[in-house]
């Protein structure tokens, strides 16, 4: 079951905001702007819509941020961390594939942290991240 989001929508059937009619109804139902997104997105990737629509988390993976996935008249005004974006998590410059295991629902603002991260990339901001953790209990420690 699907965990109703509290967006305020465009109230009138628009084929640029809610896709189709029965997507409008949908969403009408359930305040769930998710259906109309992974549909629109699904169809854009070549992927099934339903597994699609079961990565769509009400929140980022990452910053575990609230997504808002309003599209046309209901995705004024949103922030980077509020945009979600399909993220290759095995980039597709290191062969990753356009498919649904290598696909992830992240918002903007962590897909462009990301870039082409991979794990090797990954272990090497652990390590920076380390030694900025060590610094900064330093300098805490230092003015006490």
């Amino acid at each position: 079951m699907m965990k109703k989001m509290t967006n305020k929508l465009y109230p009138k059937y628009d084929s640029g905001t809610y896709y189709s009619r029965d997507l409008y109804a949908v969403v009408c139902e359930t305040r769930d702007l998710r259906p109309v997104w992974a549909k629109v997105n699904s169809l854009n990737w070549g992927v099934e819509y339903e597994p699609y629509l079961a990565l769509c988390k009400p929140q980022c993976p990452c910053c575990n941020s609230t997504l808002n996935y309003g599209l046309g008249k209901n995705n004024l005004g949103k922030k980077d961390y509020e945009t979600p974006s399909t993220d290759h998590i095995i980039p597709q410059s290191y062969g990753g594939t356009d498919s649904l295991d290598n696909f992830w629902i992240i918002c903007e603002r962590c897909n462009r942290f990301k870039n082409n991260a991979t794990y090797d990339d990954v272990e090497r901001i652990k390590n920076i991240a380390k030694v900025l953790e060590e610094t900064k209990n330093r300098q805490s420690s230092n003015k006490v």
